[in-house]
């Protein structure tokens, strides 16, 4: 720049002494003239060119680095690159495409026939980021809508990485020998000894297998330390290690089963371990003999529960229990109890034995039931209790019971521990002070923060349990006729006449009700039921099918509305056929609900199938409810989970 300048003065310098010497005619001068010019001009050109030439030479280096490093992202670079038309025809893909997907020849096909994996990203119509598995490779795919434009970011190693992560993360397990005290009250010390190494050597060859670093921690039970992918693999064998201690019955002649709880999704060993124990809560109080596992998300898995809980409770717990109920109830202003949604003669039975129990120590007591909660049954059994002033004043609405319930109020719930199943929610989100009581398994939704809890798997009915607690209370008083002979009724349909889950304890507490003037002739009046039923349930039956040699399942007609009740009662009929072992009954209980009722006599767990649909209950005894309106389409799904679980198992 600095050269052009000078050259420019020196031009016009020229230019001027050139004028002047034409002007006065002085031709050595004008010679002069021209050959400064051409001295001075002809270099200058020259490097003019040369200036051009170094320029031009630069510009081309740099665009031919651009295009190489256009060429390198486009191509080189690990990201796939797919045009495609509005009719999702492909126009242009680079190499990495044809190389890593392994594709040829494209141009023209849609890209749903070439790349089929990814369908998912059409079905939205903004911009869509999606995950995919593609040649067995993981990709993340971006979709730019508006170009047409498909980005393939491989991150298979990303996805290796974070596998390897997920894998290695520790899980807690706590396993339980069920009822070790009892079974070796069952043996001599010789086979007691036996038995408890052959659990050990069992227990410890199942965990090199699986590589658990397993230890003793008390006499009934281990801890062992696993990652997620070896609990992944025992969870696809179902945890064979139940069976494999189940099996040991054949050798000694005793019940042995195991319940395991397992804590995961945390990193923190405390957490871990409070996991870990809630699960073997969960397992045990369903009954044991099963496995719950518990992430941190709060999930929980099942598995196992394969036999009838073994009765468990002693006399010893029972006075416990019916003592610190007590010493509840006494530090109380009232007691209000509350069974669940929709309740049966064993709710109302419970609820009258709490009732009473809490009359022996002074308090006042009302029971929750609505007029919306009274069906056929129980308005049979509520014209009974009417009979009797004193206790039908005690029944009230919930809205009365919530003006009723102060801080210092206990809340008790029977016949059910999950919240979203109480007769009102409400009031057991308002209580400081709940209890619960109950005989079926737990579930997920299991009542939180109660002052005492008692659920025992193994009772006939929630009525045998609080009978069992009364009798602990009443020493010389004895609780009112109508009372007795209602939580006698309760037990009466919850046993099927003390036919299925009924123990020793079962009787001792029907004959503690019968010495307090319990009539098993009003019991069976209040359970009788019109004609018209017995023709239903004929119905109802009629509609079976054999779904294998020892399962039925029936479907009621699909015009009619019927009772839980109904539906029960039919599925209790289809097991006194020979050769079944469990029944399903689907019907309609409203226009938009259809209910299922499940039975089994106790060699098939027909809870998990209920459970598996949204329900619970017992091993033998479950049902569910679902909102829809289509019942044939429950009807298949009850049997797709039925094959899952009870056939395919």
């Amino acid at each position: 720049m600095r050269k052009g300048k000078i050259y420019l003065l020196i031009a016009v310098f020229i230019i001027t002494f050139g004028g002047v010497a034409l002007i006065y005619n002085d031709i050595y001068s004008f010679i002069i003239y021209i050959a400064v010019i051409l001295g001075i001009f002809i270099p200058a050109y020259l490097y003019g060119r040369k200036i051009e030439e170094s320029n031009q030479l630069y510009i081309n280096e740099i665009t031919d680095k651009i295009k190489d490093s256009s060429d390198k992202s486009i191509n080189k670079f690990p990201i796939g690159i797919i045009i495609i038309d509005n009719n999702k025809k492909i126009e242009w893909a680079n190499n990495f495409i044809y190389k890593h997907l392994n594709l040829v020849d494209i141009i023209g096909k849609n890209i749903l026939d070439v790349v089929p994996e990814i369908e998912d990203l059409f079905g939205i119509d903004t911009v869509t980021d999606n995950q995919f598995n593609i040649e067995e490779k993981y990709y993340k795919v971006n979709y730019q809508k508006d170009s047409g434009y498909i980005y393939f970011f491989d991150i298979t190693d990303i996805k290796v990485v974070m596998q390897r992560f997920k894998d290695t993360r520790p899980a807690l397990v706590l396993i339980n020998i069920d009822n070790l005290e009892d079974i070796y009250d069952e043996l001599d010390d010789e086979s007691s000894s036996k038995l408890d190494l052959k659990v050990t050597t069992t227990l410890t060859e199942w965990a090199k297998k699986y590589g658990i670093f397993l230890k003793r921690i008390d006499e009934d039970r281990f801890l062992g330390v696993l990652n997620i992918k070896n609990l992944k693999d025992i969870e696809k064998e179902k945890f064979s290690i139940l069976d494999n201690i189940r099996d040991l019955k054949e050798e000694f002649d005793v019940q042995v089963t195991l319940s395991i709880g397992a804590g995961t999704g945390t990193d923190f060993l405390p957490e871990l371990g409070e996991l870990s124990k809630t699960a073997l809560d969960l397992a045990l109080g369903r009954g044991g003999d099963q496995v719950a596992i518990k992430d941190v998300d709060g999930t929980i898995r099942l598995y196992g529960g394969k036999t009838n809980p073994q009765e468990k409770r002693t006399r010893i717990k029972a006075r416990v229990i019916s003592n610190a109920l007590a010493d509840i109830i006494k530090e109380s202003d009232k007691v209000i109890v509350m069974g669940h949604k929709n309740p049966d003669f064993d709710a109302i039975g419970a609820c009258i034995g709490i009732l009473e129990f809490t009359k022996l120590n002074d308090r006042e007591c009302y029971i929750v039931l609505n007029e919306e909660d009274i069906d056929e049954t129980i308005s049979k059994v509520m014209l009974e209790v009417e009979e009797d002033k004193d206790l039908f004043s005690q029944f009230i609405t919930s809205d009365d019971a919530w003006d009723l319930m102060t801080q210092n109020t206990t809340l008790i719930i029977v016949d059910t521990s999950d919240s979203y199943r109480v007769i009102d929610v409400g009031l057991l989100t308002k209580s400081n002070k709940k209890v619960v009581i109950d005989h079926h398994r737990r579930g997920e939704d299991i009542i939180a923060n109660p002052l005492l809890t008692y659920i025992e798997p193994y009772a006939s009915s929630a009525s045998e349990l609080i009978a069992e607690l009364i009798e602990y209370q009443a020493k010389n008083k004895k609780i009112s006729q109508t009372s007795a002979t209602i939580m006698l009724g309760g037990m009466v349909v919850d046993s099927q006449n003390f036919a299925v889950r009924t123990g020793s304890r079962t009787f001792d507490a029907a004959a503690y009700l019968r010495s307090n003037g319990a009539d098993p002739i009003k019991v069976k009046t209040i359970l009788k039921e019109p004609l018209q039923n017995l023709r239903n349930r004929a119905e109802i039956i009629s509609n079976s099918i054999e779904l294998t040699e020892d399962i039925l399942v029936a479907i009621a007609p699909e015009d009619k509305i019927y009772t839980n009740v109904m539906l029960a009662q039919s599925a209790d009929l289809l097991l006194t056929i020979k050769g079944i072992e469990a029944s399903f009954v689907v019907g309609r209980l409203s226009d938009d609900i259809v209910g299922i009722s499940a039975r089994s006599l106790g060699n098939k767990n027909v809870q998990l199938v209920m459970e598996n649909m949204g329900g619970g209950g017992h091993l033998s005894n479950a049902a569910t409810q679902i909102k829809t309106e289509n019942l044939n389409e429950v009807n298949y799904e009850l049997i797709k989970n039925i094959q899952k679980i009870l056939i395919d198992k």
